[in-house]
């Protein structure tokens, strides 16, 4: 299987990579990467968020919702990551909350049990795995933590996905950064205005997470393995870099330290 390059040093990826992790610097050709996605969408904003960033490698993409179980595990042996992306809420019963469904909106079972089974693979894989909106709320999850099932009913607002004038899709707000946030190059607490969508988020964080990213009500909106010598990088946003205004701490370059985990797979 061909790898592909790194162009970062690991030292601006993570503190304490691990050594199973090879700098493939030395490659004088553009390589491949393999990322399986829990699902893609006809609008490819996660193809051309991350596709330009991987230049001039490419990526080859697995979208684990058009496989078969097979084929999802071939893919995710093959695969140097995972991307799990947005989309319906969560089924409560996950985090024992199984009443909440009425505070829910569209649940997909199928999907839950797809991305189960991904994460899975994460853990006994070591892949790098970078979770958005839902993605973030399913490794929450997936670690035991717990969800708020409506926002709204915990902030008294909908801020988080109450759009602007015109859009009602996307809202626009601040994301604060706590001072563990080097690993994805900000070498301080750093700000950005990103787009977010959601009336779900966390509450109880997960075992072995630590959260790295707030919203300024509190929510929060980063998280990662706090063990990062074994899952150099696991990685969830609450908002959506692929949809952000570019040219922020908080955009472009959760996307560049996610390839560069990558090719050190």
């Amino acid at each position: 299987m061909v790898r592909i390059l790194i162009v970062l040093a690991c030292a601006s990826l993570l503190c304490g990579c691990s050594n199973s992790y090879q700098d493939k610097s030395n490659s004088p050709h553009p390589d491949t990467l393999h990322i399986v996605a829990s699902r893609l969408f006809e609008s490819q904003t996660y193809e051309d968020f991350l596709e330009p960033l991987a230049a001039p490698d490419v990526i080859q993409w697995h979208d684990a919702s058009e496989l078969t179980d097979a084929e999802l595990a071939s893919a995710l042996e093959e695969a140097q990551g995972v991307l799990m992306t947005g989309g319906a809420d969560i089924h409560p019963a996950r985090y024992s909350q199984a009443a909440d469904t009425t505070s829910c909106g569209a649940i997909d079972l199928e999907r839950d049990r797809i991305e189960s089974a991904m994460l899975h693979a994460v853990d006994s894989l070591r892949l790098p795995c970078l979770g958005i909106c839902r993605g973030l709320q399913f490794m929450n999850v997936h670690n035991g933590g717990t969800l708020h099932a409506h926002l709204p009913d915990v902030l008294g607002t909908d801020v988080h996905r109450a759009g602007t004038e015109g859009n009602s899709r996307d809202t626009l707000h601040t994301v604060i950064t706590e001072s563990n946030a080097g690993f994805i190059g900000i070498e301080q607490e750093s700000t950005s205005q990103v787009i977010s969508h959601h009336h779900q988020g966390i509450n109880q964080l997960g075992t072995g997470l630590e959260a790295w990213a707030y919203a300024p009500d509190g929510l929060i909106e980063g998280i990662r393995r706090a063990d990062t010598m074994e899952f150099p990088f696991y990685v969830g946003v609450q908002w959506h870099p692929e949809r952000s205004p570019k040219a922020q701490p908080l955009v472009e370059p959760v996307g560049i330290h996610f390839i560069h985990a990558l090719r050190m797979k």
